[in-house]
């Protein structure tokens, strides 16, 4: 009974280890966001996704290192229980905006109102109020809690009527100008604070492999 347990023990082993070794080659043919969505499908695992990696916003030890891969790159997370495997399936640069600025929702208040209104808020700014606190005091936008900080934002962020104005290259950083979005009735005060930017991006299959 006793070589019989051992037996199987190793067995169990050997197939352990043949399975970990498998794994990392199924990974091999994943080479595209579509297949890395059909391998997660055929996975059924709940902790497996593709997740979407920007230089600016995910400031990461791990993203460092993904950065330096190259496309299909792999890399492996050893803990207890389990192998986490990144590959990285994209790489780009992608163009980014960043301004702050002022919403005055025009369901709110009447149009004659935000036309008087923005012309003073210019003002203000001009004599010396920082444009942060302009924000706070006036947006009726989120925003106002970053002092009207739209942070990094690209093509499709944002209303269409808003980029058009905000991503045309007539504006230098400090200028203010005024944006209208018809669509929504909403009026804009918007300072530009920052050049357009390139950004690295990456996409990367997560992968959770059981050791146990």
């Amino acid at each position: 009974m006793q070589k019989v347990a051992v037996l199987i023990l190793l067995f169990s082993l050997s197939f352990s280890v043949s399975a970990q070794k498998k794994f990392p080659k199924e990974l091999d043919s994943v080479t595209t966001v579509e297949k890395a969505q059909r391998f997660i499908n055929s996975k059924n695992g709940r902790k497996d996704k593709i997740i979407p990696f920007n230089e600016e916003k995910h400031k990461t030890r791990l993203l460092e290192e993904l950065l330096k891969l190259p496309n299909g790159g792999h890399k492996v997370l050893r803990k207890e229980g389990e192998n986490i495997h990144y590959k990285v399936l994209e790489k780009n640069e992608i163009i980014y905006y960043r301004v702050s600025y002022i919403m005055l929702d025009g369901k709110e208040f009447s149009i004659s109102s935000i036309e008087k209104l923005r012309p003073q808020i210019i003002a203000k700014h001009r004599l010396g109020i920082l444009f942060k606190d302009l924000a706070t005091q006036y947006s009726m936008d989120k925003n106002k809690t970053r002092g009207g900080d739209s942070g990094w934002f690209t093509f499709g962020d944002m209303l269409p009527e808003f980029e058009q104005h905000v991503m045309n290259d007539s504006h230098q950083v400090n200028d203010i100008f005024t944006v209208n979005v018809e669509s929504n009735q909403w009026s804009y005060v918007v300072k530009k604070t920052h050049d357009k930017k390139s950004i690295p991006e990456i996409k990367v299959l997560k992968v959770v492999e059981s050791t146990r």
